[in-house]
């Protein structure tokens, strides 16, 4: 079981009050202390401890709520009223119950004296609470440790109170004199601190002014009216000469402090509103400190501006201009209609020099002559730029109704805002693009993904057959595209294709492109009808700006023949003995016509194939790349090295070609698609081949 530590000790301070007060009782119900100065000593310390005990509670409890001196002034006040209820009918309340109360005041029964001590323990509630309200105040928004004034002070308070009682003694009453004359200096000189006034508005210190006459009133009252031979002046005395003496020093301690407070707040009224002002700018600055780090919604932040300006100028209206290219768009519009503020944005940067001002400016409306279309009377406007990077983004405008102008604090204010408002707007702006480049950069993960499933995850092995392939976007994914398809009746078909374009757009071409070939070389077996069939096809979902250019061939590895067709792709380069051939049936690319004129351009060539032939197969990536010097890799350079490494097998091809890339491209970036498939034939015939 976890304890509550905080909430036990709060209890055992309540405990140690009635504790106390249950010691008092026994005390004052078992004991006459009559005519014995000791006993009568023991007895007012009784009360004291017990109405201190009340207080350490008291200020424990409300340690844990949030102060608002404005309710503990109000609950001063309300204590006062039960106060003076108490004073004025308590001798009509105890009438009601006792006959005799001022006689038998001295020597109560047992009912008598309970009801008594129930009367002062209520007594001793209400000046533990007011006493404690003093202390609270006293010590509210102080800047200095003034600890040993009220500490001080209360030893006093407690000195004057227990030597009351030697009021009966003349030749000793000069010690009580002494005690209660240093004890009312003191509470003037702490009477004096009040350091809280200044940090409420304008509205409270009115409020305060009103209540602190009242309460002083009601204390003065009090302090009279107690001070009288009245039942409640006998039976608080009869009780405990101490707990008399300092209810009587704790109303003359709130007629003092309600009084000096009821001046100083006077004083503070002046300054009041200037105060205020100075607090709401360093508040909204504040606020607006912690927006700039924080995550926002740009709309949230943009009314939350509009709605902060407001009250920064005490105007009555406030909207954002922003630029949007050459035109001008009104966003967060506070306390004015889109209308009016697009009426005023005419009126404002009518002037092209208007829309260059780096600086807060005023514009009084008396020379406005649409005054007439807006549906509120606006006199006054104050128009500060919003600027981030030494560029402006737009303007935040204030409007008043009134005849009161905008002044230079206005202006001060409205720039330091302003500046903080173009940050956070800014600020905004960059997270805004930050989610979507992430959104994108997930979008392109999974488009990636889709790229990897749709290309070949590894090469055939095929005995008379040795593949290599390489495939590089440019950018996280890209439209060229390469396949393979093991074919019935011991036939082989390959394909390498190349999107025009790049990016998304030519990868979602590519993966249709995939769906087309791996559909018709099920149907169709000569490259030429597929890649016309293919064309077809295609004429449904290909804009005009977009081709594909494609080479299919097909090996029938019982004859040993290739037959290969080009819808202008690069050519294939064949290396056969030592030379290098390329190879360029006609044809068109793959969406550029769609008639007869696309067919009758399509050839298809066979090859007989010869030990060690091997067929290259490549997109313009590889000899389009380019240096710092923006040279191409070239043809020549390409088919060099590919003739340097014919001797290797085919894996060490095509990384002989990668690194030669490489190298030739360094300190530049890759502008288009790499892909390059290579294919060597390794046949189990020695015969001659020929291009038929």
């Amino acid at each position: 079981m976890i304890f509550n530590f905080q909430r036990l000790f709060k209890n055992l301070k309540l405990q140690a009050f009635l504790g106390i007060g249950g010691i008092l009782l026994f005390f004052r119900l078992f004991v006459n202390a009559d005519g014995s100065l000791p006993l009568m000593i023991i007895s007012d310390l009784l009360v004291l401890i017990t109405a201190a005990a009340l207080i350490i509670f008291l200020i424990e409890s409300l340690n844990s709520m949030t102060l608002n001196p404005l309710s503990l002034v109000m609950n001063v006040g309300i204590l006062n009223v039960i106060l003076f209820c108490l004073i004025t009918f308590s001798g009509s309340i105890f009438k009601l119950f006792f006959d005799n109360v001022s006689e038998r005041i001295q020597n109560p029964g047992v009912l008598l004296y309970l009801a008594v001590f129930v009367y002062s323990f209520i007594i001793i509630g209400c000046m533990s609470y007011i006493f404690m309200v003093f202390k609270e105040l006293y010590f509210l928004r102080q800047k200095r440790n003034v600890n040993v004034y009220f500490n001080t002070m209360i030893v006093f308070i407690f000195l004057a109170s227990v030597t009351y009682i030697l009021k009966d003694y003349p030749e000793l009453s000069f010690i009580k004199n002494t005690f209660i004359i240093i004890t009312i200096i003191l509470i003037v000189i702490n009477s004096l601190k009040i350091s809280w006034i200044a940090f409420i508005v304008k509205k409270e210190k009115i409020s305060l002014l009103i209540l602190s006459v009242v309460i002083s009133v009601l204390f003065v009252v009090n302090l009279i009216n107690s001070t009288d031979s009245n039942l409640h002046s006998k039976i608080i005395y009869s009780f405990s000469p101490a707990l008399s003496q300092l209810t009587t020093i704790i109303m003359l301690y709130g007629a003092i402090y309600f009084g000096i407070l009821f001046f100083t707040v006077l004083f503070h009224l002046p300054t009041a509103e200037a105060f205020d002002r100075k607090a709401q700018e360093v508040s909204s600055l504040q606020y607006f400190s912690k927006l700039i780090t924080e995550v926002l919604d740009f709309n949230d932040l943009a009314d939350t501006i509009t709605e902060i300006a407001v009250k920064l100028c005490n105007a009555h209206a406030s909207w954002i201009v922003m630029k949007d290219d050459s035109d001008l768009k009104t966003i967060a519009n506070k306390n004015i209609g889109f209308v009016d503020a697009n009426l005023l944005n005419q009126f404002i940067f009518r002037s092209e020099k208007r829309e260059k001002r780096y600086n807060t400016f005023f514009m009084k409306l008396e020379k406005f002559d649409g005054i007439e279309k807006l549906s509120e009377k606006y006199s006054n406007l104050a128009i500060a730029p919003l600027i981030a990077h030494n560029e402006l983004k737009g303007y935040l405008v204030a409007a008043k109704k009134n005849e009161l102008l905008f002044d230079e604090e206005d202006k001060n204010a409205l720039d330091t805002f302003s500046d903080y408002a173009s940050v956070a707007i800014e600020n905004s702006r960059l997270l805004e693009e930050s989610i979507e480049k992430e959104r994108l950069e997930k979008e392109l993960d999974v488009a990636r993904e889709i790229q990897r499933k749709i290309l070949p995850n590894k090469n055939p092995a095929i005995d008379n057959l040795n593949i290599s392939s390489v495939f590089i976007p440019a950018f996280e994914v890209g439209g060229d595209y390469f396949d393979f398809f093991d074919l019935e009746n011991g036939k082989f078909g390959f394909i390498i294709a190349d999107v025009s374009g790049k990016g998304i757009s030519a990868a979602f071409v590519m993966a249709e492109i995939k769906g087309i070939f791996e559909s018709l070389t099920k149907v169709y077996e000569s490259p030429k009808e597929i890649l016309v069939k293919a064309n077809n096809i295609l004429k449904r979902t290909l804009d005009r700006k977009t081709f594909v250019s494609a080479a299919y061939g097909l090996i029938d590895f019982k004859s040993e023949v290739l037959k290969l067709s080009r819808a202008g792709h690069c050519p294939i380069i064949l290396v056969r003995d030592g030379n290098v051939e390329n190879i360029r049936p006609t044809g068109i690319g793959l969406g550029l016509n769609f008639s007869s004129k696309f067919v009758d351009s399509m050839e298809e060539i066979e090859i007989k194939l010869k030990e060690n032939d091997t067929f290259v197969l490549f997109t313009d990536g590889i000899t389009e790349a380019k240096n710092v010097d923006l040279e191409d890799f070239g043809d020549h350079h390409f088919e060099r090295v590919l003739l340097e490494s014919i001797n290797e097998n085919v894996d060490g091809i095509a990384n002989k070609v990668m690194r030669e890339i490489t190298e030739f491209t360094k300190n530049t970036a890759q502008h288009d698609d790499i892909t390059l498939v290579i294919l060597k034939w390794k046949s189990a015939h020695n015969k001659g081949g020929e291009k038929i």
